[in-house]
């Protein structure tokens, strides 16, 4: 299904007065911030989430069993299942191998990327996972993801909902780049500015650029939900002298610029379809797309997303619940935070639950791991993770 029906005003990524943008978003406050969210007993998140209990903790990685639905009504979850989003990075292409901007470039996965996909599927399976319908972009490499992880768990039927909002942030004329090469030209600050600077774009793409998404016939096409470009419209009819409608593209884009296509879709297509609904949610994407999402579901600062990592392949479970992060047996005996690079900011993504549901079936994020099984009630209150 095209994820373009509905229109969202709020994104215009060459808007030149942000505070009209940001009155035009609810998910915004006036200095162009998002807004923090609610728990559940209408407290503000980041009051709780700076409390005593801290960012101090490791992810939960024993398996969540899938408990199935009330017979008869396949509508409704059970009263003892846990909803969960899993969020579901790419796997590899040519283009990371590479250490190549690839943003909007359609590459395809590679052998590799292959593999990390069908085992995302094998280690959901294992586990019990099974899912309602599945969000991924327009972007090969997402969709190959989701394809494949539900090949593995023979979930091919499932509806598959894709939108460009989805899509990777738009790297401009970076795009196809060599990061080494951007390195050598302008610097590694420059380097590290452009790829983590939150608001800061790349240089944006030529209008006849094959990289500029207004040349990409998919777009053209289908895309339908952003406003339509005077500028463009004027440079199009030119060109091919007659007149030609063209809509506002992204040019490039900030990791601010791609939440704010990213944010609006969960918060006004994903949760009132899905979550809501008690749905379980597949989300396929990329990089810094997830990374957004993160940044909002995990209340994570500005000044430290640019230092979050999001591994591919690896199914990042997000307790809709208890509101935290939670990774999945591997069978390995290897440290989950050693074995995966979640970067310098892996505190901030594997937070506390803020709901303990006491139940000693499921492993709960906690000060030291596996406390809550009997076998593990006499391990020393440690941080240290120790693999059993």
């Amino acid at each position: 299904q095209n994820g373009g029906t509905k229109m969202f005003e709020a994104y215009n990524p060459d808007v030149s007065n942000e505070n009209d943008l940001n009155a035009q978003n609810p998910h915004l406050g006036n200095n162009g911030e998002f807004k923090p969210r609610e728990d559940y007993s209408g407290k503000n998140m980041n009051a709780l989430l700076k409390s005593e209990a801290g960012i101090e903790n490791f992810p939960c990685i024993k398996a969540m069993p899938d408990e199935g639905h009330q017979k008869g009504n396949e509508n409704t979850p059970s009263k003892s299942q846990r909803q969960v989003i899993v969020l579901l990075r790419h796997g590899k292409t040519s283009h990371n191998k590479l250490g190549l901007f690839t943003g909007w470039t359609d590459s395809p996965l590679n052998s590799e990327g292959k593999c990390q996909a069908k085992e995302a599927g094998q280690l959901l399976k294992e586990h019990g996972f099974k899912f309602d319908v599945v969000y991924t972009s327009w972007l090969t490499r997402a969709i190959e993801t989701a394809m494949l992880c539900l090949d593995e768990m023979d979930l091919l039927w499932l509806p598959v909902i894709t939108s460009w909002r989805l899509n990777e942030r738009m790297y401009g004329a970076l795009t196809g780049v060599s990061k080494r090469f951007v390195a050598q030209k302008f610097g590694d600050v420059q380097l590290k500015k452009w790829r983590k600077g939150f608001k800061v774009r790349p240089p944006p793409v030529s209008s006849f650029s094959p990289h500029y998404p207004g040349n990409d016939k998919r777009y053209n096409r289908y895309l339908n939900d952003i406003r339509v470009s005077f500028s463009e419209s004027i440079i199009r009819s030119i060109e091919s002298k007659k007149i030609v409608v063209s809509q506002k593209f992204p040019k490039t884009e900030s990791l601010h610029d791609c939440m704010k296509r990213t944010i609006p879709y969960y918060t006004d297509q994903i949760v009132p379809e899905a979550v809501d609904k008690g749905k379980r949610v597949l989300i396929a994407s990329s990089e810094n797309a997830i990374r957004g999402l993160l940044m909002h579901l995990m209340d994570i600062p500005e000044e430290k997303i640019n230092k979050l990592e999001i591994p591919n392949g690896l199914p990042l479970i997000y307790d809709v619940k208890s509101r935290c992060i939670k990774l999945l047996d591997d069978g390995s005996t290897e440290d989950p935070l050693s074995k995966h690079n979640f970067g310098e900011s892996a505190d901030y993504l594997f937070r506390p639950c803020l709901i303990d549901y006491d139940d000693e079936d499921e492993c709960m994020i906690t000060d030291y791991m596996w406390n809550s099984w009997d076998e593990q009630a006499d391990l020393p209150e440690s941080k240290e993770i120790t693999k059993v």
